[in-house]
């Protein structure tokens, strides 16, 4: 994304209503991952950007990030955290089932990142049994000066996000839109904005908000997290898939080596 979007997160991520809201809901959804042993969660960030998500993340666990920015690698190291890479989402440098649950909140839109392979990296890392939390922006004709700002090259529907993570070997356990309450009257705001800005040009939403403003904005949200996903529409869609336990059925005996065929004592 631009660079001076950056600067813009990390102002206002800590307290921005769009930012609690994500992070309640992955709050939420962490909730019901159990580590197979007894150990802490197993968490990786694939795009942390600033760090924001990872330095107030409620949920106890050990936390990784990866950031391609390096931009995004020294503001997240300002906030105190440790366990970063600078690296692509594409290519990750962690060992096969390195992970209890991998994050993706607005990664796999992004114009530099390929989706299927960002997504069997992710099934990779992940332990069987291990979760996949992404977010991507929902509905194209959605499309507008934020999406320039943060080069955004896609927005999607929920059944092509289910359709995206199934490919790459995961098994879609929940995917429903996020921010519905919200959505007509942003909807209207961004079909009446100017859309054609360049990305130069381009500034993101991602403004600070008066007080009294960011605490409606989270209750509404906080509404919206009882009906689940349960909306037809909204501004985001949030996808939680599973990657299949590796089941003794599927485990068989190796074929004993030729010349052993037929041998007996």
């Amino acid at each position: 994304m631009n660079p001076a979007e950056y600067a813009a997160m990390f102002a206002v991520e800590d307290r921005h209503w769009w930012y609690v809201g994500v992070r309640r809901e992955i709050e939420r959804s962490l909730a019901a991952v159990r580590p197979p042993e007894a150990r802490a969660l197993r968490v990786l960030d694939a795009g942390c950007g600033t760090g924001g998500l990872l330095a107030n993340l409620a949920t106890p666990a050990w936390k990784v990030g990866i950031e391609i920015s390096s931009e995004g690698i020294r503001l997240s190291q300002s906030r105190g955290l440790a366990a970063l890479a600078q690296g692509s989402v594409s290519a990750l440098p962690f060992a096969d089932g390195s992970f209890d649950a991998v994050i993706s909140i607005d990664v796999l839109c992004h114009s530099r990142v390929e989706e299927r392979q960002a997504l069997e990296e992710a099934a990779r890392v992940l332990r069987p049994g291990g979760v996949l939390l992404a977010q991507v922006p929902a509905f194209d004709f959605l499309r507008g000066e934020h999406d320039a700002a943060v080069w955004t090259k896609r927005r999607y529907r929920r059944t092509e996000v289910a359709d995206l993570v199934s490919k790459a070997g995961l098994s879609p356990r929940r995917s429903g839109y996020r921010n519905s309450l919200l959505f007509p009257a942003a909807a209207v705001a961004r079909l009446f904005r100017k859309r054609n800005v360049s990305r130069e040009r381009a500034r993101s939403d991602v403004k600070p908000v008066p007080r009294i403003v960011n605490a409606c904005l989270s209750g509404v949200l906080a509404i919206e997290r009882r009906w689940r996903g349960s909306f037809p529409f909204g501004l985001s869609v949030f996808c939680v898939a599973e990657k299949p336990e590796v089941t003794r059925d599927t485990i068989r005996a190796p074929e004993p080596p030729a010349a052993a065929k037929g041998w007996t004592k």
